[in-house]
């Protein structure tokens, strides 16, 4: 995986880690596994923090799904 870009599945969702200029830091982005977009986070000054908050993203939102709910927080 090159520095600052990556594709990774986790839970079965599909998880993108990327460096953004423009925000200075590294974004994730979750999409579901039908390839829609659920959430982009705030800019990470590392990687792998970046990459850290995208699977405790995806393990909160299957939590809220798990219980019914329609909508979640972060």
């Amino acid at each position: 995986m090159l520095a600052g870009t990556g594709h990774n599945t986790y839970q079965f969702e599909r998880l993108k880690v990327y460096w953004s200029s423009i925000e200075k830091g590294y974004i994730f982005c979750v999409f579901s596994k039908d390839g829609e977009g659920i959430m982009e986070s705030v800019p990470y000054f590392y990687e792998e923090n970046a990459w850290m908050g995208a699977r405790e993203t995806v393990d909160r939102y299957i939590e809220v799904k798990e219980r019914g709910l329609d909508r979640w927080t972060i």
